[in-house]
């Protein structure tokens, strides 16, 4: 009777909110992009996409329009889908200072436990201040000073692990990136296996789910987050993420600070930006640097290995692409040693691969929300102050004015021509993000995948899985919808395709 009563008195009140929402919007002036037809009351909640591959249904909706942008309009508040680079370089980059802001994503800030996190701040919640000690953690010098020694010892860790298990190929991928960010960040080795760090971050970043605008209704009603836990499973669940998010920010940092206490502290971001605490003009410092590491700490883990779990797809599905990776490899490198970054200048090649590994399957194809912070007119249509603005990554980088045939993996299409005419455009300019919001760590992210896959295609052949009968296992993959887009799980044959395997793989670093 209660639960009865409860829907009857949130329905009304839904309905009264929507309708005010929506009355703020009945306007004279120029139209709204297009989209779908909005209903009455529940404007287009049933034709925000979602479910799955989110980012191809947009996609298609432009096409549909023929219009680069999207429009919904969803009880009372306003979704704009971005999906052509012109459109995202004319909004997102031009004009920044009013398109960087994020949406109040309740159920990821206030429900989840998220609100600390770098890539899901707005303005008035610290962005800056965060965004200035994340940069200055990951410039392209300290990269290439401080963690690019950290990033080759845990490749080749990583190779040795392939070559004695390569079935848990994806096992080893998590931990490499696990192993970079948890030292580069904490000065902390992860455990050859079941690190409960990685395991942390894995486990929280899986709960967060979409964070796409219309896929929960708490992000439209944040007074449901007050609803009692004991009736509700969704706020059930929340509590469960809700910790996982705090001992995220809070686990590894405080085992900095004993270590450091004790004196033995390994040199680490952390470590760094504590020693420089006291010279710091912020009043919650200490907060502030827990924040910013966990945040590299979480988005460094995932999207790493992500990327490089496609990696290992894209090489058994074309086959080609090893085989002219391996001719330049063997001329530049050799056979009596490993890649190193001293040989990038001279593999073209396989910064062609990183490039189309980048473009191919977008890690994040939908990013995160961007919100105005005032109105704007593009194109004469109207984007009103408080919109939710998607950038279709994946749109953008499957763009066939761009990228010919682009569901084909194909690192040419970025080779310089013989004439001195430059390839496609490089996909990091839109795999990253945009504007304010782009990503701090695109240098260590590059670094860190072209150092793999060099590694990994000098000392592997990798080929698709031969069922018992000797048939050839041709992968199934699907991608899961989220901030990250996972695939789905594949076999795959990884042997050593040099007799020097062995000696070349250090036991130990």
């Amino acid at each position: 009777m209660f639960v009865a009563i409860l829907s009857v008195l949130l329905s009304a009140f839904l309905a009264f909110y929507t309708w005010l929402r929506l009355r703020k919007y009945w306007r004279k002036g120029p139209p709204l992009p297009p989209g779908p037809r909005p209903h009455f009351l529940l404007g287009n909640l049933r034709d925000v996409p979602r479910g799955g591959y989110e980012w191809l249904a947009l996609e298609n909706l432009s096409k549909t329009y023929g219009s680069d942008i999207i429009h919904f309009q969803v009880l009372g508040r306003h979704i704009v889908s971005i999906n052509s680079f012109k459109a995202a370089n004319d909004l997102l980059d031009k004009k920044s200072g009013i398109y960087s802001d994020r949406p109040r994503l309740a159920r990821v800030k206030q429900l989840l436990g998220w609100r600390w996190i770098l890539v899901t701040m707005s303005y008035h919640e610290g962005f800056a201040a965060h965004r200035r000690l994340v940069q200055q953690s990951f410039q392209p010098n300290i990269v290439t000073s401080m963690h690019r020694p950290v990033m080759r010892r845990e490749v080749h860790k990583l190779l040795g692990n392939l070559l004695t298990t390569p079935d848990d190929f994806r096992v080893h991928l998590k931990s490499m990136a696990g192993a970079i960010i948890m030292m580069v960040t904490y000065g902390y080795q992860v455990a050859p296996k079941d690190d409960p760090y990685v395991k942390l971050a894995e486990d929280a970043n899986r709960s967060v789910e979409s964070t796409t605008p219309g896929a929960h209704f708490v992000d439209f009603f944040p007074i449901l987050q007050h609803l009692p836990a004991l009736l509700f499973e969704f706020k059930r669940r929340a509590l469960v993420t809700r910790k996982l998010a705090h001992e995220l920010r809070n686990a590894p940092f405080q085992m900095v600070k004993e270590r450091m206490a004790a004196g033995t502290a390994l040199p680490s971001m952390v470590t760094s930006l504590l020693e420089n605490e006291a010279a710091s003009e912020a009043t919650d410092a200490e907060e502030l640097i827990k924040n910013c590491a966990a945040a590299a700490y979480s988005a460094g883990a995932d999207t790493t290995a992500v990327t490089l779990t496609n990696f290992f797809l894209a090489m058994i599905t074309h086959p080609q692409v090893q085989e002219r990776a391996r001719l330049e490899l063997d001329e530049v490198v050799g056979r009596d040693r490993l890649p190193s970054f001293d040989d990038r200048p001279r593999l073209p090649y396989i910064s062609c691969i990183v490039k189309e590994l980048l473009r191919w399957k977008a890690v994040s194809p939908l990013g995160i929300p961007h919100c105005t912070t005032t109105d704007d007119i593009y194109q004469g249509m109207f984007i009103p102050k408080g919109t939710s603005v998607l950038a279709n990554i994946s749109a953008m980088l499957h763009d066939e004015s761009m990228y010919a045939d682009p569901d084909d993996f194909n690192p040419d299409r970025f080779v310089s021509g013989a004439d001195g005419s430059e390839g496609a455009q490089d996909p990091s300019r839109i795999a990253f993000g945009f504007g304010r919001r782009i990503c701090p760590g695109r240098f260590f992210a590059d670094d860190t995948l072209w150092l793999a896959v060099a590694n990994i295609l000098h000392v592997f052949k990798i080929e698709k899985k031969k069922g018992p009968d000797g048939s050839v296992l041709e992968p199934s993959v699907t991608w899961a919808s989220g901030a990250v887009s996972i695939p789905s799980p594949f076999a795959c044959e990884i042997a050593p395709r040099l007799a020097e395997a062995d000696n070349l793989i250090p036991s130990s670093e």
